[in-house]
């Protein structure tokens, strides 16, 4: 009778453990994370800007971005974005290293019109990047236009771009794990 009960037991922990391993579900969906050189395959590669994987700086893993941007109009990180449906997550994050000793002005932009290039029609803020590490992250309901403040289609999101805005000298900066982040999966995406 005991051994018949520590087998019942024993079967109702296995299904317990299995229905928690079937529901548990991803904090996050990772967009870019630099761990091997088929991601610089989906990266628009621009002027004034060289891009390498590093092993300095990373977030993430064991690697990450290194972007050196020289003088120019916008030298940045202009990826291909396959994930156009943010629509569930709660927000967008990406680390960034400074290693200079000074202050640098980074400006994220997302598009969720392909056609439109028009400033008032993205979302478009800088972010002052301070010495050492940078943590951003972007609550998606606040994903809004420039002027309108029109909230932003979140399942299509066709691009998004980080970089400096005309430069006068050499700046280089150290990107990794670009995310999509939700707290409880399993109330937000079905």
């Amino acid at each position: 009778m005991v051994k018949i009960f520590q087998y019942i037991l024993f079967l109702f922990f296995c299904i317990c453990f299995l229905i928690s391993c079937g529901n548990k579900k991803e904090a996050e969906l990772v967009l870019f994370d630099f761990e091997s050189d088929v991601v610089l395959d989906e990266l628009h590669w621009r002027c004034q800007t060289l891009l390498s994987l590093s092993d300095n700086y990373f977030a993430h893993g064991k690697k990450s971005l290194k972007i050196q941007m020289f003088p120019s109009p916008y030298p940045g990180f202009y990826p291909a974005l396959s994930h156009k449906n943010w629509a569930g997550y709660e927000s967008f994050s990406f680390n960034v290293y400074n290693p200079s000793c000074e202050t640098i002005e980074l400006t994220l932009r997302i598009d969720d019109k392909k056609e439109s290039f028009k400033y008032s029609d993205r979302y478009n803020k800088t972010f002052k990047i301070s010495p050492g590490n940078n943590k951003l992250m972007i609550a998606l309901d606040d994903l809004k236009t420039s002027i309108s403040q029109r909230p932003m289609n979140l399942e299509c999101i066709n691009r998004f771009m980080v970089f400096i805005s005309s430069p006068d000298k050499k700046h280089v900066l150290y990107l990794d794990y670009f995310r999509l982040n939700f707290v409880n999966r399993a109330s937000k995406i079905p």
